[in-house]
């Protein structure tokens, strides 16, 4: 069964715990239940307040449960003092990493704004390369093709912007954007300063040139702070750079095999982790010089415009304007490390509190909290897609904006009945049966 969103709010905590506690006894009563989602658009669009809940379920059962154990104070909640002042959103669009055979399809087959939106990408990007998003998203190994960078970065940005549509059709849209890496594309597409078509123009022509350095250098990540992983790289005489600082204790670095190897097995000596990422290249590092007068020559034809709300770049950690974003800009985001820690902490400076990942999985989540924490602040940190469970994940994350303040659009949410298709000869019969009919004059009669 299908996940659905099931929310309620109260003007006090007593007047919510006794609603929640409402619902489960009707619930338990069983007595003529309409389908979940009706049931539960219906118990959405009916209360208003500051004191709120939301949870994601998919059966009456499991919805009875967890409003009991809500309104008896065993889960966690959303302090309503939250949902009045409204925190500011981010959306935060990964890099490579967060893939998994499987992606998208449950959504292709349940979220019609999403499956639209990931045409409308797959259309773009079949003008730049010679694959279908769609298609690779729904083939099985070995047919995929996605273990390919030149066909799976382009992939990943068509996911994102397709998910970050779905969130704008629910009524969520970000208050300000960072993207990883690769993530910076959908970023600043869902920032207005890049058409969709310029989206796929980057993310296909910067992943085919990255087929070239396939095999001359690799990344790892570690558990090193940024100084740790600088110290590192300035002792390699060359052979070890850093390629991204992702938190206060999580870090990238980029160098030959040999090298990276050693320093696996060295800092597993020490107790601490460091892992070769397999199925990447070395970016962010000297490894992609020599293709900077392609990258260049090859988005000489971006026309990027103001951005419509704040992308904070991970190349300067700073609010980037959108007319910035050229082809040289593109060739730093390749080159230079990536400063995820510093733009998280310039959005948290910002008063930037509620995260939302925008990936096919989380893989960003950790590393922000660790930056949050390290800063001394909290947040709520949310998920768009997990593995095997897609909409769950997307519509857990919308309960908790909601509670943040959020107002979610309900009729979004109740899937939509297709209308049905009448001939053209089908519709003048219809039209002729509505027009009033003459009364019949009386006829006379004898007797």
């Amino acid at each position: 069964m299908s996940s659905t969103l099931f929310a309620v709010a109260a003007d006090t905590d007593d007047r919510l715990r006794a609603t929640l506690l409402a619902h489960v006894d009707r619930i338990r009563a069983g007595r003529a239940l309409p389908p979940l989602v009706r049931y539960c658009h219906h118990a959405a669009t009916r209360t208003a307040g500051p004191h709120r809940v939301a949870v994601a379920v998919e059966s009456y059962a499991e919805l009875a449960q967890q409003l009991s154990e809500i309104a008896a104070g065993t889960a966690d909640r959303v302090p309503a003092e939250v949902t009045t002042r409204r925190p500011g959103l981010v959306f935060v669009f990964a890099g490579q990493g967060a893939q998994w055979h499987g992606m998208g399809r449950e959504l292709l087959a349940t979220e019609p704004v999403f499956r639209e939106a990931l045409y409308r990408c797959d259309r773009q990007v079949r003008e730049f390369a010679d694959f279908s998003v769609v298609d690779q998203l729904r083939l099985d190994p070995p047919a995929s093709r996605t273990d390919e960078i030149q066909v799976l970065q382009p992939t990943m940005v068509s996911l994102q912007i397709a998910l970050t549509a779905l969130w704008r059709s629910w009524g969520v849209t970000p208050d300000a954007v960072v993207g990883h890496s690769m993530g910076e594309i959908a970023a600043a597409h869902t920032a207005g300063a890049l058409s969709l078509r310029d989206a796929a123009l980057i993310a296909c022509r910067r992943s085919a040139l990255l087929r070239r350095i396939v095999g001359k250098g690799a990344l790892a990540t570690t558990e090193l702070s940024p100084a740790q992983a600088h110290a590192v790289a300035d002792a390699s005489a060359g052979r070890i750079t850093v390629a991204g600082e992702n938190s206060p204790r999580s870090t990238v670095l980029a160098g030959d095999a040999d090298s990276l190897a050693a320093l696996v097995e060295d800092l597993s000596r020490q107790d601490v982790y460091c892992r070769v990422i397999s199925g990447t290249v070395a970016s962010h590092s000297h490894y992609v010089d020599e293709l900077r007068v392609d990258l260049h020559g090859s988005l000489r034809s971006l026309t990027p415009t103001p951005t419509r709300l704040p992308m904070y770049s991970t190349v300067t950690a700073e609010p980037v304007p959108g007319t910035a974003l050229g082809a040289p800009y593109w060739m730093r985001n390749l080159r230079e490390p990536v400063r995820l820690a510093a733009a998280i902490g310039n959005l948290s400076d910002a008063g930037h509190e509620v995260f939302v990942e925008v990936s096919a999985h989380p893989v960003l989540l950790s590393p922000v909290r660790q930056t949050l924490e390290r800063g001394g602040r909290s947040g709520w940190l949310l998920s768009t897609g997990r593995r095997h469970a897609e909409r769950r994940s997307a519509l857990s994350s919308l309960g908790t904006l909601y509670a943040c303040g959020r107002e979610p659009n309900w009729a979004a949410l109740v899937p939509r009945v297709a209308e049905p298709t009448i001939t053209p000869y089908q519709a003048a019969v219809l039209e002729a049966a509505r027009r009033p009919r003459p009364v019949p004059a009386r006829v006379a009669t004898s007797h």
